[in-house]
């Protein structure tokens, strides 16, 4: 795998990372203002629901509320011009076109991974959808017809947008993807997976792992598991200049039909040492290659 990318011009950053670098750098100057959200509404003739929304992210800012922010807490250098330049941007990614056929963890996922510079991810249950084809992710979409009654119209938008996320692995600078799969999610059928569908998913996972930004590992089934804990992705971010980190690292859990987000630094932690563990536990790169080649029938 390469080593992780340098720092990011505001330019590079996409609408999800910005939204949520807008929120946390506002938050973070009104704190340091020693000012109340109620006393910045009151001041701005806001609504405080409108300080948090824009605090929390929930909405992308305008250049023009983020300037009388900035205005009002005394930001004048350097900060303030790329905080603006950051606000001027794009407010949209591909991903918010699929938010109505999908749950908003899942949407704002699409957008961290086309952000992160490392994604590490455990797969237990099924595969992750970066390493899915188009036939797997379809029988995939057969468990929400039958789990949420969804219509085929919504499954088929689900499994485009699948396919759309796996770009990012193609971007430049590169995505540095690492993934420990459980052996039973390689021989695990959905839907009316038949023997040449998991073939030729073995298949393409052969040809993922020869990409050079992707190490795909192995976890067999006679080997001790550190967890029985479902799916989950961990997403580390790269800096910028004197904005420093894009976003604080996250994990996304995958509990179908539960999906969470999580910033807390002790449960990133917490699931980093478990990612940890289960690499001290998995086959090596080459192992995992013969192990997925003997699946495939290759």
């Amino acid at each position: 795998m390469n080593s992780l990318g340098g720092a990011r011009v505001v330019g590079e950053i996409n609408p999800t990372l910005r939204r949520r670098k807008l929120a946390a750098e506002l938050r973070r100057l009104r704190e340091e203002a020693g000012l109340h959200g109620v006393q910045v509404a009151r001041s701005l003739r806001w609504s405080t629901s409108k300080i948090s929304r824009l605090e929390t992210g929930q909405v992308a800012p305008s250049a023009k509320d983020v300037a009388r922010l900035l205005k009002h807490y005394g930001v004048d250098d350097e900060l303030s011009v790329l905080l603006l330049e950051l606000a001027h941007g794009e407010n949209k990614g591909w991903w918010d076109a699929y938010a109505d056929v999908f749950a908003d963890a899942v949407v704002e996922l699409f957008g961290l991974e086309d952000g992160a510079n490392l994604v590490r991810a455990w797969g237990s249950f099924s595969l992750p959808g970066l390493l899915q084809t188009r036939d797997y992710a379809e029988q995939m979409g057969f468990l929400a017809r039958i789990v949420e009654m969804a219509p085929p119209g919504k499954i088929e938008r689900r499994t485009r947008a699948r396919l759309r996320r796996q770009r990012v692995l193609l971007k430049d600078p590169p995505l540095n993807y690492s993934v420990v799969l459980d052996e039973a999610v390689l021989r695990r059928r959905f839907g009316n997976a038949d023997a040449k569908l998991m073939s030729d998913q073995m298949s393409h996972l052969m040809k993922m792992s020869d990409m050079p930004n992707v190490a795909i590992r192995v976890l067999p089934l006679e080997q001790p598991h550190p967890t029985d804990i479902a799916n989950f992705i961990l997403l580390s971010f790269p800096a910028m200049p004197v904005l420093g980190d894009i976003s604080r690292e996250a994990v996304y859990f995958e509990n179908h039909p539960v999906f969470t987000l999580s910033e807390d630094e002790e449960t990133v932690l917490q699931y980093s040492l478990v990612f940890d563990g289960l690499l001290g536990q998995a086959l090596s790169e080459e192992e995992s290659r013969a192990f997925i080649a003997s699946l495939a029938g290759l």
